[in-house]
């Protein structure tokens, strides 16, 4: 019995693909991230094929045809992105319950090992943005926290979708932590400082320092009127 195969142009056609995406899927990806600063290595990250050669694809020829599995491959990856696109698309009566069910659609959490970047953004009270911004290729890091999330360790690609591991979430709670005792500094305005006739600008920390010391002599001073 002949097992029955597709060309390329037919399975472009069956999951509307183009020809470089089938191809992606066939040899897998490389990107390249370049480095932001002078002294930043350019990076490159390979992401394994979908479809494996001599299995789910093989030669025909001078043809690449594709056998039953990959298009059962397929079809289950066209299924679970239709899946996660109903979660985010979903519209409740209000935004309250819209959003309680694209939380219940799209939570990734397996054993609370693995988390959904709005999951964890929506824990720990950040903007999904900031959590992008801490992966270790994102170009717009935080100068602040250098802790960041290390790909393959701490977040992961799967399928296109970044999904973040337990130890990612120890250190966006870290962050924001960080963050969250920043903003409870008090920041005091910018302060001139008269030594003789030069007056001198203080801001942040140094302005900080001289009122705590004029706070303290005003103090004092009035303990020794009364």
């Amino acid at each position: 019995m002949t097992k029955k195969t597709y060309t390329s142009k037919e399975v472009c056609e069956m999951f509307n693909l183009s020809a470089p995406r089938l191809l992606q899927f066939r040899k897998g990806q490389t990107v390249k991230v370049a480095g932001k600063g002078k002294n930043d290595e350019t990076r490159f990250y390979n992401f394994e094929p979908i479809l494996k050669e001599g299995k789910d694809w093989e030669w025909n020829g001078s043809e690449v045809v594709f056998n039953e599995s990959a298009i059962t491959k397929l079809k289950q990856r066209k299924s679970y992105r239709k899946l996660q696109n109903n979660a985010v698309s979903t519209r409740g009566t209000n935004q309250s319950s819209s959003r309680q069910q694209r939380k219940l659609e799209t939570k990734r959490e397996i054993n609370n090992l693995e988390f959904s970047v709005q999951e964890l953004a929506d824990e720990m009270k950040l903007t999904v943005q900031k959590i992008y911004a801490l992966r270790d290729i994102s170009t717009n890091k935080p100068v602040s926290f250098q802790n960041y999330l290390k790909q393959n360790k701490d977040w992961k690609y799967d399928d296109g979708k970044v999904i973040l591991l337990k130890s990612a979430k120890e250190k966006i709670q870290q962050y924001a932590n960080m963050l969250k005792e920043k903003a409870e500094i008090p920041k005091s305005k910018k302060l001139s400082v008269l030594i003789g006739n030069k007056v001198f600008h203080l801001h942040g920390d140094a302005a900080n320092a001289v009122i705590k010391i004029i706070e303290k002599e005003q103090l004092s001073r009035r303990k020794e009127k009364s």
